[in-house]
């Protein structure tokens, strides 16, 4: 892996960019740029993970999502329209509620289109990645010595919060922002144990990335200075965590409700 990060440093070396192991990123250069290097490890990971399924434990891939006959991609899809609404309507409603924490971005067309392909190609790889790690390996081994949904969810929300508890948006609140990160990897995880399969999980997860990433850009985040249509100017960790916990609980009543006896 440092091996592919020197040579993509070399490359950048000369207009000045450079690989920061801290953060996991690239600085110096252009933030879209930035985010597709960080996607393309996961591209990696992925190749990683069929690899050792393939050949050391003799399984298919789709045995960390599903144990039917098939990935239900409709479950993925319904999941990912399901969610990106309802973070639409949510993130509406803060915006008509507080429009001094957002300022609209100068719009140029071409950085905008870079950012929004980058996104819809290699996003879903970096999330559905994410999701084959914490509720594929991590949640089918675990669950090996417990079946309760509960402590299923709190176990996997304590180990998927304390990864990213690194993210430079833990600057603003260690305790609300942590938190959310935990009540995120804890409907997810339960989620999917509730259902089964983690195709729910895996379509709300790269809808929430995906929205996040094409209109509501935060320079204290991940995405850094990304060109998203909006940018974070202001915000409130706390509000932040309840409009999270609003939006994940009705999705998890109405997707449960819609996709429990959905056919594959």
């Amino acid at each position: 892996m440092y091996g592919i990060l020197s040579m993509i440093t070399s490359f950048l070396n000369g207009d000045g960019g450079a690989f920061d192991s801290e953060t996991g990123g690239f600085v110096g250069i252009d933030p879209t740029l930035n985010l597709l290097f960080m996607n393309l490890m996961y591209v990696i990971w992925l190749l990683g993970i069929w690899f050792s399924l393939r050949i050391v434990h003799k399984r298919k891939l789709k045995t960390l999502i599903t144990a039917n006959d098939r990935i239900n991609w409709k479950q993925i899809f319904g999941s990912f329209i399901l969610y990106f609404g309802l973070m639409g309507i949510v993130e509406f409603v803060y915006f008509l509620v507080f429009p001094g924490h957002f300022v609209w971005n100068e719009f140029d067309l071409q950085k905008f289109l870079f950012l929004f392909f980058v996104v819809l190609l290699l996003t879903p790889i970096q999330t559905t990645v994410e999701e084959l790690i914490f509720r594929g390996f991590l949640l089918q081994w675990i669950g090996k010595i417990m079946t309760k949904p509960v402590l299923l969810g709190g176990i996997m929300a304590l180990i998927f919060g304390s990864l990213h508890f690194s993210n430079p948006e833990m600057e603003r609140s260690a305790i609300w922002v942590g938190l959310d990160y935990v009540f995120i990897g804890f409907m997810l995880t339960f989620l999917a144990v509730k259902m089964g399969s983690s195709e729910l999980s895996i379509g709300a997860h790269a809808a929430n990335n995906m929205f996040l990433f094409w209109f509501i850009g935060d320079p204290q985040s991940v995405g850094g200075g990304i060109p998203s249509l909006i940018t974070v100017v202001s915000n409130d960790p706390a509000i932040s965590f309840i409009l999270d916990v609003i939006l994940l609980l009705v999705f998890y009543l109405i997707a449960v409700k819609k996709f429990k006896r959905s056919p594959s």
